[in-house]
């Protein structure tokens, strides 16, 4: 690999450099943020290694944001004398590979690189890409989209550590698939993977899910453990963490900082080991503002952010998802379904998604078990999706000339007029159609209506 050095030691930069050059390594070094700017611009760099402090106390992240604005696929790794859990989860969060904590060991460098170099010999989100083929990783269905690339990308940079992760995104997105995959992705793999629904009890109820009972709270009532002592070797999985009350999040946040928790009517501290995974549909930092989420729990669960984009912001990927799931499907069902028609996939393109990836799933196995054909049709999709349904059931706004009519050359011509109406303004435009602006562009490029086009000339 090509590899720049960057650090005003002298000493440890040369150090990094003979080594990494008896590894086969062609390795370049500079002494300063200005030293390593001017080498990013020249290019071909497959690997910066940086000192965090240097001529200021941000050179290092200066130089991590340079290189990802310039060169999005070279790996960063930061050298950090910080050895803090917050220097760390802000060098991932801004796209650092790893941060490795002074006294540096040599070994731990080497080793992280030659991680960098299987990785990119062999990087599945790049051979999925050149390919065209989705890609699926431990049932997240990755396809081509550039946040969930993103997502993917920095799944193997935290599945190791002990951070504290929040996975954020609408109901629906598959946050649960997240939390699952990291959990089978990291040492804590062989332990159990407990899931707990914040939102789904009562807060009394709640405090004694998470924390477990003593007998003698209630007659009739047995011992019995917490879900932070059964995920004991595991991960806590805190599902819907932005509707827990303001008195059980107290109680969390004393569990995640002393490692200890207390049983409900119990008075003796349970030590606990656990990885938390966090997620959530809520806008935490608006709940801080408002006082329904407290401040000092939100930036401990904030350590590490996974976004989950909804997926009317992934119409690229629906093609992916179906053919994830028509694939599961096949696997346990005596019938075999080869695909879906373009109508089904134009219909299925065009859809709104409030339900997200949870919607489109139940969408296909319903299509699937209905199919009357090898290949699915929109008359085997849900009439909510497909638009079916008679007039009993809602009115309609336009009535279907017994000829029919040319639906393509109906919709571009709405669109076609709405963006003359709006002036070309595509965020407008959308809002008189009903759609998203994302949508909107996937229609005009459909329908090869060019964004500098001039939509008085239609």
């Amino acid at each position: 690999m090509d590899i720049l050095v960057i650090d005003d030691e002298p000493k440890m930069k040369d150090l990094i450099a003979r080594a990494l050059e008896k590894d086969g390594h062609v390795v370049k070094t500079g002494g300063s943020r200005s030293e390593a700017i001017a080498a990013i611009d020249d290019g071909g760099f497959d690997l910066v290694i940086t000192d965090l402090k240097m001529e200021t106390d941000e050179a290092g992240v200066d130089i991590l944001r340079e290189v990802k604005s310039r060169s999005p696929e070279t790996d960063v790794i930061l050298i950090t004398g910080y050895a803090t859990i917050e220097v760390g989860a802000r060098a991932l969060d801004l796209g650092a590979y790893d941060y490795l904590i002074k006294p540096l060991k040599i070994g731990d460098l080497r080793e992280r690189v030659r991680d960098i170099g299987r990785k990119r010999e062999d990087s599945p989100a790049r051979n999925a890409a050149a390919s065209g083929r989705p890609l699926v990783f431990d049932d997240i269905v990755v396809g081509s989209n550039p946040k969930m690339q993103k997502v993917y990308e920095m799944l193997p940079r935290i599945v190791g550590t002990q951070a504290t992760i929040l996975v954020r995104g609408e109901s629906g997105t598959g946050k649960e698939v997240i939390a699952r995959a990291i959990h089978r992705a990291s040492p804590r793999r062989e332990g159990p993977f407990v899931e707990v629904n914040c939102a789904a009890l009562v807060d009394s109820l709640l405090e004694s899910e998470l924390f477990g009972i003593e007998k003698r709270v209630a007659t009739g009532v047995d011992r019995r453990q917490g879900k932070f002592e059964l995920a004991a070797g595991g991960t806590l999985f805190l599902d819907e963490i932005g509707d827990m009350s303001l008195a059980t999040q107290a109680k969390v946040l004393r569990a995640m900082q002393s490692h200890r928790i207390e049983r409900v009517g119990g008075k003796e501290p349970i030590d606990v080991d656990v990885r938390i995974v966090a997620a959530t549909n809520v806008d935490l930092e608006r709940a801080v503002a408002e006082n329904r989420f407290r401040e000092d729990l939100f930036y401990r669960m904030n350590v590490v952010t996974v976004e989950i984009p909804p997926l009317r912001e992934r119409i690229e990927d629906i093609p992916h998802f179906v053919d994830h799931f028509i694939a599961r499907f096949n696997r346990s069902a005596p019938r075999k379904i080869e695909g879906v028609d373009a109508e089904a996939m134009r219909i299925l393109q065009s859809y709104e998604w409030p339900g997200n990836v949870r919607e489109l799933e139940n969408a296909i196995e319903r299509a699937f078990l209905m199919a009357r054909g090898k290949v699915l049709c929109p008359a085997d999709l849900p009439e909510k999706i497909s638009g079916g349904g008679g007039a009993e059931e809602e009115g309609h706004l336009f009535t279907l000339p017994a000829g029919g009519i040319d639906f393509e050359r109906v919709e571009r011509d709405f669109i076609v007029q709405a963006l003359r109406r709006t002036g070309g303004n595509r965020t407008k435009a959308a809002r008189l159609l009903g759609f998203t602006r994302r949508v909107l562009g996937y229609r005009m490029e459909k329908h090869g209506i060019a964004g500098d086009e001039d939509p008085k000339n239609g």
